[in-house]
């Protein structure tokens, strides 16, 4: 079995583990990305290419998606081809109640300098002619941005490996020796051994099990949520066109157990997507179903309803396809970021649930600072990924 020194391992290849893995090489350390299948394999390859935030809780949620955001130019200029798109984006209030909140989730954003504009239903409609009249209004948010995910962590994968790093899949690492200043880890269908000073786990939905074998507690728990894909056609809106109740379901994880309404059950928020194909993704759900990424009918049915109520022209679309991703949730909501304090060679960034592709550049600036021993960009203390405690 051949040894491979090196500065730092990244383990995960979706958006976060490699954007971190790119950014670390470009830093001028010696990488190794590892990836139990490929990149993209995960919740990154099962998802839309939102970034958004509007979308984000007031908070540190918002305060890192804000941060992100004004870091992706310089992303998008660097990676090249990820059918990046700044079109805007509209959080559709269906009842007047929600009026109130949306104008204090305004003011929210206002506060980290993203611009809203509170719209009536006639004068969204002006904007987004296929939403229902039915509706109440909704907030417009025209500085948000689409991208193809599943690009994203290929070309920060290659983007990576062209700074220098190794890139190994399918790898199923198996750590062999852990100090305050080490890592060793041992890849058998690579015969492999690498022996770094840092490790940064990056696993996704799988994160629970990942952190076991370093003896960390990370209560990441899958969070599947389901899409359908239309068939070609003219685009139905010029903005990606998110429910504003997609934000209750968002922070009110228990709402789907305690509720009798189905919609509420599967954690129902409609999102619509128009991709540069001339499909559409539709979604979405929330459910706690395990590591289960099929897409029962009855779901898609009930995804499929709701959309043509908010925008009934979406009767007449073909679906090509539904497929189901699975989220990594945390149960306080918060992702994990930061140095373990018990394991001071581990790094970790994961948890970010449906967050993740707003999120990478963000989290890659930060573990990148931890990790040539800086200080990180933004305030992560609220993210500490010993929160929860450790393994004995």
């Amino acid at each position: 079995m051949s040894r491979h020194d090196i500065d730092i391992a990244v383990i995960g290849a979706g958006v976060i583990g490699a954007g971190c893995a790119w950014q670390l090489a470009k830093a001028g350390l010696r990488v190794a990305l590892i990836d139990r299948v490929h990149p993209a394999a995960g919740s990154s390859g099962a998802c839309d290419g939102y970034l958004s935030v509007s979308t984000k809780t007031p908070g540190v949620a918002m305060t890192l998606a804000a941060a992100s955001r004004a870091l992706y130019p310089q992303w998008i200029a660097a990676l090249g081809d990820l059918d990046a798109e700044t079109k805007g984006g509209m959080l559709v209030l269906d009842q007047p109640s929600q009026v109130a909140a949306m104008e204090a989730h305004a003011a929210a954003l206002a506060s980290v300098g993203v611009h809203t504009e509170l719209l009536d239903i006639a004068a969204a409609r002006r904007l987004e002619p296929a939403l229902s009249p039915a509706l109440t209004g909704a907030v417009l948010c025209p500085d948000e941005s689409q991208l193809n995910p599943y690009k994203l962590a290929l070309r920060c994968a290659e983007a990576a490996a062209a700074a220098g790093a190794l890139t190994l899949w399918p790898a199923e690492p198996v750590v062999e020796d852990l100090g305050a200043d080490h890592v060793r880890l041992r890849l058998p269908a690579q015969d492999l051994t690498l022996h770094a000073r840092q490790v940064v786990l990056c696993g996704g939905a799988a994160s629970a099990a990942l952190g076991q074998t370093f003896g960390l507690t990370l209560p990441v728990i899958p969070r599947q949520g389901v899409l359908a894909v239309t068939r070609r056609q003219h685009a139905l809106a010029s903005r990606f066109l998110v429910a504003a109740r997609y934000l209750t379901h968002k922070l009110d994880p228990d709402r789907a157990s305690t509720s009798t309404d189905p919609l509420e059950r599967i954690g129902h928020g409609f999102t619509l997507e128009s991709l540069p194909t001339g499909q559409h993704i539709i979604g979405s759900s929330r459910r706690f179903v395990g590591f289960d990424r099929s897409a029962p009918a009855d779901v898609v049915g009930l995804i499929l309803r709701e959309a043509v109520r908010y925008v009934p022209a979406l009767a007449d679309s073909a679906v090509l396809r539904v497929f189901a991703g699975l989220r990594p949730f945390v149960p306080d909501k918060r992702p994990f970021l930061g140095r373990s304090r018990t394991s001071p060679a581990v790094i970790v960034a994961t948890g970010h649930e449906g967050d993740g592709i707003t999120l990478t550049p963000i989290t890659a600036a930060c573990v990148t600072a931890l990790a040539t021993g800086q200080t990180p960009p933004v305030d992560i203390t609220t993210l500490d990924p010993d929160r929860f405690g450790c393994q004995p």
